[in-house]
């Protein structure tokens, strides 16, 4: 009768549990290099756009100040800004906070943010508009917990109010104009906001942000919601 060698039988069992754990091993690799080639590139795009979209958003302003009062009713430029902002946050979570490609965008961001700020207030003040405005600044997670869920707020507040503007910085950005808001507001904690040009500092729910605007100014809800 025939007889299969143990040790053998072992050894082969052995060699064979080795060489499908390293194929494995070896196909979770590939498919990850893969997956991460397909992410960068997705991001690669994505930042294209982005340039290609702040360049147009940079035209837009300078037709827009020509006419700011024939101009109130537009806006595009708002929402443009709006999706650059959303596409920035995907590219923050993927990338992280402290990627040299974010904040190069985030850092042009904040200065298209800046000049839509002050075209903005050109039109409240000349064209007699009503109009609020919100800057918030905020830091990254670790040393600002409540950041996110003051920005989930404001993001709620803004859709919610046809006439309320919502501008976003991060104080950590190295940016000369971003500098010189947080100088003439005084800003020195974070989460901090502006409302109508008075500063309020650490977290603040709906009841005061809403109670600030109403001090200054009547806000509208947005057309889905009268």
């Amino acid at each position: 009768m025939f007889k299969v060698n143990s040790k053998k039988f072992n050894a082969l069992k052995m060699f064979v549990v080795f060489l499908l754990t390293t194929m494995i091993f070896v196909s979770g690799i590939i498919i990850g290099y893969l997956f991460n080639q397909q992410k960068l590139t997705h991001i690669s795009e994505l930042e294209q756009n982005l340039l290609t979209e702040s360049n147009a958003v940079e035209l837009q302003f300078l037709l827009l100040a020509e006419n700011p009062c024939v101009a109130i009713n537009s806006t595009p430029l708002t929402e443009e800004l709006y999706n650059i902002a959303t596409k920035l946050d995907y590219m923050e979570n993927q990338l992280g906070e402290t990627n040299d490609e974010v904040l190069r965008l985030k850092n042009y961001y904040s200065t298209l943010e800046i000049r839509h700020y002050l075209l903005l207030n050109k039109m409240r003040y000349r064209c007699n508009k009503n109009i609020s405005t919100i800057l918030y600044f905020y830091g990254r997670k670790k040393e600002c917990p409540r950041c996110e869920e003051q920005g989930f707020l404001l993001t709620y507040l803004r859709k919610k109010f046809s006439n309320l503007y919502v501008y976003a910085f991060d104080v950590n950005l190295n940016n000369p104009a971003l500098r010189t808001l947080k100088e003439i507001y005084n800003i020195k904690t974070v989460p901090s906001i502006v409302v109508n040009g008075k500063r309020m500092e650490g977290f603040q729910n709906m009841h005061k942000i809403l109670s600030e605007i109403n001090n200054t100014t009547d806000i509208k809800k947005t057309k889905n919601e009268e």
